[in-house]
């Protein structure tokens, strides 16, 4: 019974831990999300009074940032460590998100938002590894899928503060924005305070040759013998791992034609989940449903919906990526996500002024979002990080990550000017990319469920190396 009890205390302690690292995925959620409501505060003449262009940039700042910053996120917590880079991740989150709330102008705001796109990109590479680092090899994916349900999580939350503040506050003061983005700090003191609470990663205690540190990290994470047990494992891993290194992957193995195709295949991978456009909800939802007849303030609340759907979505995607396997739910994903624009976007050309559009489009945008979510989102991750052998994995993915990244850039970037111009007929736009990505995943993606990294291996050798 007292060792049921001890075991217990570990495993509760375990969970604390990965919803301390977890303010990290709260904080890539919360600041992508936070535009989506304030930049018609910010647009307001006496405020920052941004073009269509202007708020693009505000928005699609910060993933400029991250693209950049999740390449060179992993490289130093190798020389850092897990622990003390999120410890400075969650200071610099603190003081870009006060930063954003007194910006005295339009160019100081892109800057700070750029600034936390750094952090933002770091902690997408940096969260899911920890979590996998810290959590015993049964519970594993249950505790990094904790990291995809934080991210949409924080997004949901920024909607629902959004909302709160835009229909109190904002309805006497303009300057709101500045309380919207100002609140971002405050997962970022979360994470940066409570990093202090947890071990640093076992495996990279025993990376660096500290098994002794190692033991004790997984001391207070696991029982006496499950750490001990464990410890003999991490040192095998650890060897395993040095002799990869002497014969580490460098730009110039990317030039063999098998791997050249894998690059290609997952960046397509991540162009084609970014422009298939669920950001653009994600980001400017508060706009989409004012351009489909909403009011602004009604517009604010019917938000809220988004992120309480893009969790469900999360969910969904948790339970059903290792059942039906990666490239169908990718094809029924791309599907039907086309299907979901192609008639939002007919409501914007044909039935936009009726009474009953604005109700049908955030329905049907509520479905896409569930659909996305649940689909093209976690499966988009997954794949990117089960194609690539070992040796070019770290590197590969790194590369590929960026393109995502950048390709987000884009679409925050162009997507209000592009729905300034054509309204929510728009949709039409990501509705072909749909299609095309359906196509690219018929012809081009592997099934990886099940299968061993060789024989993934072995497909893009067979059918690339000429």
């Amino acid at each position: 019974m007292q060792e049921d009890s001890y075991e217990n205390n570990h495993h509760g302690y375990l969970v604390l831990v990965a919803w301390i690292a977890c303010m990290g995925s709260l904080c890539f959620g919360f600041d992508t999300g936070v535009v989506n409501g304030s930049l018609d505060f910010l647009a307001k003449p006496g405020q920052l009074d941004l073009s269509s262009f202007e708020q693009g940039v505000v928005s699609s700042g910060l993933t400029f940032g991250a693209a950049f910053g999740a390449v060179f996120g992993s490289p130093l917590s190798d020389k850092m460590g897990r622990k003390k880079l999120m410890i400075w991740l969650g200071v610099l989150f603190t003081l870009t998100g006060l930063g954003c709330g007194f910006a005295p102008n339009t160019g100081v705001l892109i800057i700070l938002r750029i600034i936390m796109g750094l952090a933002v990109g770091a902690t997408s590479a940096l969260v899911p590894v920890y979590l996998a680092e810290i959590s015993p090899a049964k519970e594993r994916g249950k505790f990094v899928s904790m990291n995809q349900l934080l991210i949409v999580g924080g997004q949901g939350l920024s909607f629902l503060i959004n909302a709160i503040l835009g229909n109190t506050i904002g309805i006497h003061n303009a300057g709101v924005w500045r309380l919207m983005l100002g609140i971002t700090a405050i997962p970022g003191i979360l994470l940066w305070f409570g990093m202090y609470l947890v071990p640093e990663s076992p495996q990279w205690y025993a990376n660096k040759g500290m098994f002794g540190k190692a033991l004790q990290a997984l001391y207070r994470v696991r029982t006496k013998a499950q750490a001990e047990a464990e410890i003999d494992e991490l040192k095998e891993n650890a060897a395993e791992l040095e002799r990869e290194n002497a014969e580490k992957a460098s730009f110039k193995d990317f030039k063999k034609p098998w791997i050249f195709q894998i690059v290609i295949t997952g960046s397509l991978l991540g162009i084609f989940q970014q422009f298939a456009g669920i950001n653009s909800v994600m980001y400017y939802g508060t706009k989409i449903l004012t351009s489909a007849g909403f009011g602004s303030n009604t517009s604010l609340y019917m938000n809220i919906a988004n992120g309480v759907f893009s969790v469900i979505g999360a969910i969904v995607g948790m339970y059903t990526v290792d059942r039906l396997g990666r490239k169908p739910l990718l094809l029924i994903g791309y599907i039907f996500c086309a299907l979901a624009l192609i008639v939002v976007a007919v409501i914007g050309s044909f039935a936009l002024h009726t009474s009953w559009a604005p109700y049908a489009v955030l329905l049907i945008l509520l479905v896409y979002i569930v659909i996305d979510q649940g689909t093209l989102g976690p499966v988009t991750w997954l794949l990117n990080s089960e194609i690539f052998p070992a040796r070019y994995r770290g590197l590969g993915t790194g590369i590929t990550i960026f393109v995502l990244w950048m390709a987000n850039f884009v679409v925050g970037l162009l997507f209000p000017v592009i729905l300034s111009a054509l309204g929510i007929s728009s949709f039409y736009i990501f509705a072909a990319f749909c299609l095309l990505g359906a196509w690219f995943v018929k012809v081009r993606v592997p099934e990886t469920k099940g299968a061993s990294l060789d024989s993934i291996e072995k497909f893009f050798h067979n059918r690339y190396d000429k």
